[in-house]
């Protein structure tokens, strides 16, 4: 065979493997718009708000200073635990103790008089009625001396001076028996309601001041109301404290709570009883679990290094072990608001409004097919789908305006998707 009978079948056969190369690729070639897609599956739906909090006390008990005064002497230290009922430290009495003797005497006298006029004794009686007796004879004396003084006036054998001083004696003596009458009186029927009222005020009043007394003298005596740890110790013996300063602090280190701010944005979905994952910088290999104890009414406004931002304050309750977290600590929350175990989604981007209506287009046999449905909850990547599809639905992923009811598409998720890139 010559070499251009060769030449020419060797043509031959390419034109033939291009002719049969062109018709492969051409019957692969997508006979619709490309678009990337999705099934509609069931999956575990969570989502998490995030906060960062400081860790404090649940139970506690601070000493403060009531009033000026001096550090007499400190029994303990931070760290040491202490009982109910123990002496932590001793403040300077000052004259408190003069203060609860006075008022417990004025308090005694108070009560004294208040029995006195409720029941009073048979001698004290037989008294008040001598003396009544005596100042109606004294009355009944003066007023016949002013009588005959009077006589003896007009008869101008006294002078004008003498029937005044008759006549002055007489109101005296007068105004004396009305009270001895008066005195009397009360003593055997007993105060009336507004005496009474102002007895038992005075009793009520030195009572008061007898609490208040003993109160002070008590609070010079730092007294341990729980049992737990010393958290810190801010005074030294000898130092001179004013009022409102802060002595000790004990606590139940076995029981401690976060407080937080959670953002604006995020407090809607908040709801007590909720579960919370606590970490801290100080422990990064430890997870401690909590819940939502708290959700404040309201919001606060909190000065930050980015401005100021709306707050809502919460509580969460540490509900296993909390060795380790301190209080004081700085802490991160992670507090799950949605946790189904089982829900129909969709990638979020499958979903697209159109007419106030929430739309996905179902490819089936390459028809994209536009349906309604009700959607639930957004986390993260997916939509929950509550009604207008099943689990294995193909959906298309982010249509755009390309995609609309019966277009015809090519479901190849290696390809650009409609409208833009994947």
């Amino acid at each position: 065979m010559s070499w251009k009978k060769l030449l020419a079948g060797v043509l031959v056969l390419g034109l033939v493997a291009s002719a049969a190369a062109f018709f492969i690729i051409k019957s692969k070639k997508p006979s619709g718009i490309p678009v990337k897609t999705a099934q509609a599956a069931i999956k575990p739906v969570q989502d998490n708000v995030f906060a960062t909090g400081r860790v404090r006390l649940v139970e506690k008990q601070e000493f403060y200073s009531y009033e000026e005064t001096t550090v007499k002497e400190i029994k303990v230290m931070p760290g040491e635990t202490v009982h109910k009922g123990q002496v932590l430290g001793l403040l300077d009495v000052d004259d408190l103790g003069d203060r609860l003797s006075n008022a417990k005497s004025n308090y005694a006298v108070q009560q004294s008089n208040l029995e006195d006029a409720l029941n009073p004794r048979p001698e004290e009686i037989a008294q008040l009625k001598a003396d009544y007796n005596k100042a109606e004879a004294d009355y009944q004396n003066a007023q016949k001396n002013y009588e005959r003084t009077k006589q003896l006036y007009d008869q101008d054998a006294v002078s004008a001076q003498e029937l005044e001083t008759a006549q002055l004696d007489l109101i005296a003596k007068e105004t004396m028996y009305k009270n001895a009458g008066a005195s009397l009186k009360i003593k055997e029927s007993g105060p009336t309601g507004p005496e009474l009222a102002s007895l038992k005020a005075q009793v009520e009043q030195a009572r008061i001041q007898t609490e208040l007394a003993q109160q002070e003298l008590d609070r010079t005596t730092l007294t341990a109301e729980m049992d737990g740890v010393v958290i810190a110790v801010e005074v030294a013996e000898g130092d001179h404290v004013n009022p409102g300063t802060r002595l000790i602090t004990i606590g139940n280190t076995g029981k401690v709570e976060v407080t937080a701010g959670v953002s604006e944005a995020d407090s809607g979905s908040l709801k007590t009883g909720q579960q919370v994952i606590v970490t801290a910088a100080a422990l990064p290999d430890r997870e401690y679990a909590g819940v939502l104890h708290s959700v404040s009414p309201g919001a606060l406004v909190q000065d930050g290094n980015q401005g100021s931002q709306i707050e809502v304050p919460v509580v969460v309750r540490i509900t296993g072990n909390s060795e380790g977290l301190r209080t004081g600590y700085t802490v991160d929350l992670t507090i799950t608001t949605v946790d189904i175990e089982k829900a129909l989604v969709v990638p979020y981007e499958a979903v697209v409004e159109k007419e106030g209506k929430n739309k996905v287009y179902v490819v089936e046999n390459g028809i994209a097919k536009e349906k309604t449905v009700e959607i639930g909850l957004n986390v993260e990547l997916y939509t929950e789908i509550k009604s207008g599809l099943k689990e294995g639905d193909t959906v298309v992923v982010s249509p755009g305006d390309f995609i609309t009811d019966g277009a015809k598409v090519s479901a190849l998720n290696n390809a650009p998707a409609a409208g833009g890139a994947i």
